[in-house]
């Protein structure tokens, strides 16, 4: 008996093992070391694989060393084991991905069509299993989402009844907004558009989609579309792989957008024209409040108000602001705190100024908490 319980206590502490997530770092470790394997380096993790097929970290670092196959390489064998690891990961972790799911990149995608590694027998098969996974798990949105990212490419139709079924109108704004520009797929290495085909932008489901995006007029899909549109197409432009001027729709979405969703900080990020040859438009980051204090080089003191001090109110007003590229804020939204104190709270920080942040060498956009604390003095 004694034995048995100690067996149930470790089998339950090994699931509880399996069942951690993985952090972002850990598992960006894993594809820098998959990018630097040698072919003999793979074979060695291939056979270790076939030994222990729940080798997480070592399929990991093979879907990754197949994502950008060396010089020479056998590409009719490389999308064979891809093909292993993609659908064991379907099977196995439709929600997490191995982790992969949770950081920026593309390792796990299959298209049907569009580039060296394209792969219409497993895309099927693929898409067959994320089907299968909603019916498995009917519930889970996150499920959904992850089985429309994989399939909406090639089966836009499949996809929108997927988001439909799901009532996920903005996930319906993105899917026809990737329509409309005629997008291929994303990219193996990160979540940038890889490409853009006038052929997928004549086809009917496009049509219908530019279309429904002229009407449309519920918040979250305008808003999602608006973001797709004007975001996904000026990378596609900057790269020099969209011929077709998206910015008249994408446009006009962003009017609709920010009518229906005022206060969406989003929005203003935007870049509402294209932009010129290797132009990237500017990210943005979500920085904690006491990281990006730091970066503060200008703050106005919000003023107590004496009537509001006579009445005994302190507190902390809750914020979060969207810093410009140049540093200055473009927005302030209250979350929490006494409502005597907000308007006060706001007019100051709307003054304040930081150093612009910057994103692979470049100035981006920062959302950020501001806290401001009102404490009435001991007597």
């Amino acid at each position: 008996m004694k034995t048995f319980v100690v067996i149930v206590v470790a089998a339950a502490l090994l699931s509880s093992l399996h069942a951690r997530p993985r952090e972002s770092r850990e598992t960006f470790d894993f594809l820098k070391k998959g990018r630097d394997l040698s072919p003999k380096d793979a074979e060695k993790l291939e056979e270790s694989v076939k030994k222990n097929p729940d080798n997480e970290e070592a399929r990991i670092q093979l879907l990754s060393y197949y994502a950008a196959p060396k010089a020479g390489a056998d590409l009719s064998a490389v999308k064979a084991a891809r093909a292993s690891h993609i659908l064991w990961l379907i099977e196995n972790d439709p929600k997490d991905g191995l982790g992969l799911f949770q950081v920026i990149t593309g390792v796990y995608r299959v298209h049907c069509d569009g580039d060296e590694l394209a792969d219409p027998e497993t895309f099927k098969r693929a898409s067959e299993i994320w089907l299968s996974q909603i019916k498995k798990n009917p519930k889970d949105a996150e499920i959904r989402r992850r089985a429309v990212d994989a399939i909406k490419f090639c089966s836009p139709e499949q996809a929108e009844q997927i988001l439909t079924e799901g009532k996920d109108r903005s996930g319906l704004g993105t899917l026809y907004a990737t329509a409309a520009l005629g997008i291929t797929g994303q990219s193996y290495l990160n979540s940038d558009p890889a490409g853009s085909d006038p052929k997928l932008r004549e086809r009917a489901f496009a049509v219908q989609a530019r279309e429904i995006l002229q009407e449309a007029k519920d918040k979250d899909l305008v808003v999602a579309a608006a973001g797709t549109m004007l975001r996904e197409g000026a990378i596609l432009w900057a790269d020099g792989k969209l011929d077709w001027d998206y910015t008249p729709l994408g446009n006009s979405l962003l009017v609709k957008a920010k009518s229906l969703a005022p206060d969406n900080m989003m929005l203003l990020t935007l870049p509402t024209a294209p932009p010129g040859p290797g132009q990237r438009p500017p990210g943005t980051m979500r920085i904690g409040g006491n990281a990006q204090e730091r970066m503060l080089v200008h703050k106005v003191t919000p003023s107590y108000p004496p009537i509001v001090r006579n009445m005994g109110i302190q507190g902390v007003v809750q914020m979060t602001a969207l810093i410009g590229l140049d540093g200055k804020i473009l927005q302030v939204h209250p979350e929490a705190g006494p409502e005597e104190l907000i308007p006060g709270s706001i007019e100051a920080v709307r003054q304040w100024e930081y150093k612009p942040t910057l994103l692979n060498g470049k100035p981006c956009f920062v959302i950020t908490r501001i806290d401001v604390n009102y404490k009435l003095s001991a007597r």
